[in-house]
């Protein structure tokens, strides 16, 4: 294993370190130069504000970004435009703003964006561009706590500070007629907690996002299988506060118009040690194991990790267990020999070929982007780090020294992921990625920005590094990078011994890519037929009675094309409904499915019935189903008693009626029997009766629930033998 880096400073460095932190400090509080305006009374810049404003300037817009631009004015100023990272969503938002402008000579401005490099990003555009005075631009969030006021026409803000405050802002001051509010990255406001952003009134909305489709899975080790539960789709929500995507441009279209530089992905399957791939057997097998264990009904996939995650499986030892098994193996692939010696090994042959090249490295884990960071200093790289736990000042002067040139390499977290502009970096390595579609967009859009100085056709290169035959490879099931970016330019390897041997190449990635439900030509599914999609969606359950439950065991009402399906291919246990087309998949075992149906819409959990006057219920009357839950008890026909309770391999029968001292108890007793026994005649083989918080008894069947009695010890249900 590689040795642990040490991070301490040496007394020389820290002397040095002192000396740029003191002129630092003192360049900061003594500039040299002054912005020219005159000062009003009260010490704040003024400068009039131009009667047209411009943000632009003099540069000419690509076709796509005026018909973007076009298309966005025809829907009214409102919508969302999906464009590729590095591209120039920038450049097109602010042309419409200043259109926009011209047309409403009293517009506010409020440019809401999720990063405080990002607000710096937007700022240094503006002032650099826009005939407005910096005195006009104010900023939310990141230290600043400006409003709209005499002065100030442009508002950018960070989007906590921005939800917080912006709504109240505007409604004091009744600018919700004349604001423009334009969301960069416009997914993140479509998290639940930032939502109230959307409480902003305003009369213009313009969202600017690569990936608009909010990707909220979660990056979570599964173990050969996918099968996990959306936690919402939140495309409606920006749709309905921002409005629909009015225009959208693929990474594929985005190459076809020149408007990306060539580039080239390369990824490389790196060998484990022996030590490293025994230890990996060794957690792996464990995790199977307390799976099998702690899998029930529903509670599978990521919705047993959620569940040993929450408040009732953290008690659980063995869900703590496994939780703890999945971060050390995640642990151990993230520091495995290989990954560090290949980044060693590419970045010597990168600059050895070009001296000027510029290298984006990521990685997942903050200590080890340190360690890398660490390991390249040492080695004498023009290197700095970036990653969540530094302070903004600290990361703004990083990713500064990175743009101008200074730094050749920047080693980030996956922070840096989203929001900020590298215009000539051409070469990413990343070390250790999550599956995260969005997170491999916007790495791409990194590297793939270029100016006009860039003449040469030299290409940018992605590099992906992922240990073979382990779970780092389900990256590729998770997104098709052939259709994405064209099959041309992704090429495949092998390095088994970095050390001693070049990688080998291989004709394709080490798993084949499965498409969501969205991608499926329907034409091609067939009845019965395995299916070929992702095992995405909810997860219900079939008992034997024919009734269907959901994941928290909640009666579902069937509808006739569920009941259908799951009687034609008589299935027995799971189901999945996929989130999107609602295609209804058979599953078999871990990983296997069939293909039994489509439905309209996702199953529901019954709904509560009209009102029922308890004193009219009868044997055998229906009952609301939004009441069948409680206390469940086994029914068995191998003793006349019938109702029975399992615990621990061991079978305990109801103390019998005649032993029953109360007449009343006794009754109960014996009339619940006495209906249980007509249900089993009437040919409904049911094995499990619920006492609910009222005391009644109940069974499920096919969907409805029946009431069969009260129970004698109210809702306790019963006395049992000991």
């Amino acid at each position: 294993m590689r040795e642990e880096n040490n991070l301490k400073l040496r007394s020389a460095e820290k002397l040095q370190l002192l000396q740029l932190t003191q002129l630092s400090d003192w360049a900061s509080r003594h500039p040299t130069t002054v912005e020219q305006e005159s000062l009003s009374p009260g010490g704040s810049f003024v400068k009039e504000l131009p009667r047209k404003w411009s943000f632009v300037g003099e540069v000419k817009l690509y076709d796509w970004q005026e018909v973007a631009v076009q298309q966005w004015f025809a829907a009214g100023n409102r919508g969302i435009i999906k464009v590729v990272t590095g591209a120039g969503k920038t450049m097109l938002a602010l042309a419409a703003a200043e259109r926009l402008q011209h047309a409403h000579s009293n517009l506010r401005i409020a440019i809401v964006v999720p990063t405080i490099v990002l607000l710096e990003q937007w700022r240094e555009e503006i002032i650099s561009r826009s005939n407005l005075p910096i005195s006009a631009i104010g900023i939310l969030g990141g230290g600043g706590d400006d409003q709209f006021d005499a002065g100030h026409r442009v508002l950018i803000c960070v989007l906590n500070s921005a939800s917080r405050k912006l709504p109240e802002q505007i409604r004091k001051l009744n600018l919700g007629d004349c604001l423009l509010l334009i969301v960069d990255e416009c997914h993140r406001a479509g998290a639940t907690e930032m939502q109230k952003l959307f409480d902003v009134p305003r009369a213009f909305t313009l969202g600017l996002s690569a990936t608009p489709e909010r990707d909220d899975e979660q990056d979570v080790e599964e173990d050969g299988t996918h099968l996990r539960s959306q936690l919402g789709a939140d495309q409606s929500v920006l749709e309905r506060e921002i409005g629909p995507v009015v225009y959208e441009m693929t990474y594929a279209q985005a190459i076809e118009q020149g408007v990306l530089a060539p580039f080239k992905i390369e990824h490389y399957a790196l060998s484990l040690s022996g030590a490293e791939r025994s230890k990996y057997t060794a957690i792996s097998q464990e995790i199977t194991d307390l799976r099998r264990e702690l899998e029930f009904g529903s509670r599978r996939g990521l919705a047993l990790i959620r569940w040993c995650r929450s408040p009732s499986g953290s008690k659980n030892p063995r869900a703590r267990r496994l939780i703890g098994l999945v971060s050390e193996r995640k642990q151990l692939l993230y520091r495995s020999e290989q990954r560090f010696e290949v980044v060693d090994r590419l970045i010597r042959d990168a600059i050895s070929t070009d001296t000027n090249s510029r290298i984006i490295i990521f990685h997942e884990s903050i200590a080890e982007v340190m360690a890398l960071f660490d390991r390249l200093r040492r080695l004498g790289y023009a290197v700095v780090a970036e990653h969540s736990e530094f302070s903004d000042r600290i990361r703004a002067e990083a990713i500064s020294l990175f743009r101008q040139g200074v730094a050749q390499i920047i080693v980030s977290a996956k922070s840096l992921i989203e929001g900020f502009n590298v215009p000539s970096a051409d070469i990413g390595i990343i070390v250790a990625a999550s599956s995260s579609v969005r997170q491999r967009i916007q790495t791409l859009g990194r590297l793939l920005r270029r100016n006009s100085r860039e003449l040469d056709d030299k290409k940018a290169r992605l590099i992906v590094l992922f240990a073979a035959d382990t779970v780092d490879e389900m990256i590729y099931e998770k997104a098709d990078w052939h259709s994405f970016v064209g099959a041309e330019r992704n090429e495949y390897f092998r390095w088994n011994d970095v050390a001693k041997s070049d990688p080998e190449r291989l004709s394709s990635p080490p798993r084949a890519y499965i498409p969501s439900d969205v991608e499926i030509d329907e034409k091609s599914l067939e009845l019965g037929m395995k299916y070929p999609g992702r095992l995405d969606g909810e997860i219900f359950s079939i008992d034997t009675t024919g009734t269907v439950f959901n994941a928290n065991r909640q009666p579902i009402a069937a509808s006739d094309e569920l009941a259908k399906g799951l009687s034609d291919f008589q299935v027995e246990g799971r189901f999945l409904v996929t989130p999107r087309k609602f295609h209804l998949v058979k599953l078999i075992g871990q990983a296997d499915a069939l293909y039994i149906g489509r439905l309209n819409d996702l199953p529901r959990a019954g709904l509560p019935s009209k009102p029922v006057a308890f004193d009219e219920l009868r044997q055998g009357s229906d009952y609301p189903i939004n009441l069948a839950h409680g206390k469940t008890f086994s029914v068995l026909q191998r003793d006349e008693r019938l109702i029975a309770r399992k615990q621990k391999g061991s079978i305990t029968f109801v103390r019998s009626a005649d032993m029953e001292a109360d007449p009343i108890k006794r009754s109960r007793l014996e009339e619940i029997q006495k209906a249980l026994l007509g249900v089993y005649q009437s040919g409904r083989q049911i094995s499990k009766i619920f006492v609910n918080d009222l005391g009644h008894v109940g069974y499920l069947y096919q969907g409805r629930a029946y009431f069969v009695g009260i129970a004698p010890e109210g809702d306790a249900g019963f006395i049992f033998d000991d």
